[in-house]
């Protein structure tokens, strides 16, 4: 019975540390637009994706809203980057929805966090995944 306690003891003290470790790594860390999230080279791919199969629509907000700009950042605020990609994924094209490419949508994500002011950081998000802890505020 005292092993136990002992062991039920260090596994509480040891918790702490390891979850302390995890953060500090990263892991269930979360960022914002302005941590410099997204790639140059995402981005400027990212625009040629919108400009092929976004434009047409939003901007000027004709069809749909713009994605630019306070309208958009205050529809979106303090949401994650990966709500609005999963928004897209399933809606997007109008006239297609669901079939940009991976790859392209997460270039077009790159491209609308820099058409709404955010500057690149040395290296950017690579898959969806990495969305999940992306929080999207205004440039201030």
């Amino acid at each position: 019975m005292m092993r136990n306690n002992i062991s039920v003891a260090i596994a509480a003290s040891i918790a702490p540390i390891v979850l302390a470790a995890g953060m500090a790594f990263g892991q269930g860390a979360e960022r914002t637009l302005r941590d410099g999230v997204y790639s140059e080279a995402r981005a400027t791919r990212g625009k040629a994706v919108y400009d092929a199969q976004c434009a047409s629509c939003h901007d000027g907000g004709s069809m749909g809203p713009s994605l630019k700009g306070d309208d958009f950042l205050a529809t979106w605020e303090n949401k994650t980057l990966r709500a609005l990609h999963g928004r897209i994924l399933e809606t997007m094209p109008a006239d297609a929805p669901g079939t940009l490419q991976p790859q392209e949508l997460l270039d077009l994500m790159a491209y609308l966090v820099r058409a709404n002011g955010f500057a690149p950081g040395p290296t950017g998000f690579e898959t969806a995944d990495d969305l999940d802890t992306i929080k999207i505020v205004r440039a201030k």
